[in-house]
């Protein structure tokens, strides 16, 4: 698992960036809708899934599976700080963007921390499920890495 964790060096640092920009920006007071235009955290996930699937099958030459693992993993991460960020903000009582009701349920509305740790809890699980199909997509992708597909050479598992 170190060696997986590893190979994610790069994506766990990004989301943290991501993670933590958007907290500031928020807590600032700064406007949700240019926290979000700067620190999108679920779309950087899905791109980062993607890459590292490719990546995954081309450096690595891992099989597809592993692919799914890893998007699942850089998902899990992006997703453990958004519940985090949510959860922090309500418990110390602080406004970010986190904490935001269009954040949590999509609509401008009061949202209580039984219902925001529900749809974070509930966001957590879909969005691993599509950090492990993006990272598969980029997987089958992987041949298209250039100097890569050392999968479709007969190298690795």
């Amino acid at each position: 698992m170190n060696d997986r964790i590893s190979f994610i060096r790069l994506p766990i640092l990004l989301l943290v960036l991501f993670f933590l920009g958007k907290l500031i920006v928020g807590a600032a007071g700064g406007d949700y809708s240019l926290g979000t235009r700067l620190f999108a955290m679920v779309p950087l996930t899905v791109h980062l899934c993607l890459i590292w699937g490719a990546l995954s099958r081309s450096l690595r030459a891992t099989g597809a599976g592993s692919a799914a693992l890893t998007g699942v993993l850089i998902a899990l991460v992006a997703q453990i700080l958004i519940v985090v960020g949510t959860l922090g903000s309500y418990i110390l009582g602080v406004d970010t963007h986190f904490s935001s009701p269009v954040a949590i349920v999509g609509v401008d509305r009061a949202v209580g921390f039984g219902e925001a740790a529900f749809a974070r809890v509930f966001g957590l699980l879909v969005n691993c499920v599509i950090g492990a199909v993006a990272a598969s997509l980029g997987w089958a992708l992987g041949g298209l890495v250039p100097g890569g597909g050392a999968a479709g050479r007969g190298v690795g598992p």
